[in-house]
C-alpha cells in the first residue's frame, strides 16, 4: 500500500520472477495498467535503473 523503493523485489514475485497475483483483483491498478515499450529490451539491471529514474522524476 505504501510502495517500495526501487531495487526491492515485489513481495508478489515468485522464484522465477513471475507475478503471483497476475490477473487477480488484488493486483494494483497501476501495475495492471503499465504497458512496457516492446522495442526496448532491458536487462534486470537496466529495468531497476529505469524504475529508480521514474521514481526520482515523479517524487
Amino acid at each position: 500500500p505504501d510502495g517500495k523503493p526501487a531495487g526491492v523485489p515485489c513481495v508478489q514475485l515468485d522464484a522465477r520472477l513471475g507475478c503471483k497475483i497476475f490477473g487477480q483483483p488484488e493486483r494494483p491498478a497501476c501495475v495492471a495498467a503499465f504497458v512496457p515499450c516492446r522495442r526496448v529490451r532491458l536487462s534486470q539491471e537496466e529495468a531497476i535503473w529505469l524504475i529508480g529514474e521514474l521514481e526520482r522524476l515523479t517524487a
